[in-house]
């Protein structure tokens, strides 16, 4: 056999070892940049984000008009509604002129942990009255319900909404509440006549005037009245 015969194998072997190690290189740099990439992508990767401080609802941001319950606006259990007022005189003539016997102070502990002091009164017809104090001295929430039938219930209402803090609008509440009925009233008889149940509960528009928020709900043959310290601006 000549040595031109010989050289062919030796050139093909060399070419074939060489392009099996080129292969293998190419395979183990491939691999190298891959798990490269990946510590990369994983060292990258963006941090969870923090849960966004929650805060009081603009005034521009709450319905004007009733809306079902499932869409009312998140309130806050309210703040103080003016230093230094108690509105213990406010009770003693409300439970005073509509017969409501108001209980001794108790303290109830809230979701967030904190306590608040209350004052709870009822009295006939179903009306009831709830003053709430989140420093335990100064008002900041005023809650009055009433039943559905008679005028009894709405002059009840009424005159919870003539609260005498500094700077409520008792012209523009009244004109309000009145409005607000009407229309919890509509919206309520518009549900169920859709669906048959006389459980509903829709919420009012809400009203801002100085220190305070007013919302009036409606659920079944019952309405509640709140009036909650910390007005959105």
């Amino acid at each position: 056999m000549s040595r031109a015969a010989l050289r062919v194998p030796v050139v093909l072997m060399t070419v074939v070892i060489g392009a099996a190690g080129a292969v293998s290189c190419s395979g183990s740099t491939s691999g190298t940049t891959a798990s490269a990439h990946a510590t990369k992508a994983a060292s990258s990767e963006p941090e969870p984000e923090q849960s966004p401080a929650r805060t009081a609802p603009r005034a521009a941001g709450l319905p004007k008009h009733a809306v079902a319950g499932d869409e009312r606006p998140s309130l806050s259990s309210g703040n103080t509604m003016s230093a230094g007022y108690t509105g213990k005189d406010f009770l003693a003539g409300l439970a005073k002129d509509w017969k409501l016997k108001l209980d001794k102070p108790v303290g109830q502990e809230m979701p967030d942990g904190k306590k608040r002091t209350y004052v709870h009164g009822h009295g006939g017809n179903g009306l009831t009255v709830s003053a709430g104090y989140a420093d335990h001295e100064d008002m900041s929430s005023l809650v009055c319900r009433s039943g559905t039938g008679g005028s009894d219930g709405f002059g009840f209402l009424s005159a919870c909404a003539g609260l005498d803090v500094t700077g409520i609008d008792h012209g523009k509440a009244s004109s309000w509440l009145a409005q607000a009925k009407k229309e919890t009233d509509s919206l309520y008889e518009k549900k169920v006549a859709e669906t048959g149940n006389k459980k509903e509960y829709v919420v009012s528009g809400v009203f801002t005037s100085g220190p305070v928020v007013m919302v009036l709900n409606r659920a079944y043959e019952k309405y509640s009245l709140r009036i909650l310290g910390g007005a959105a601006k």
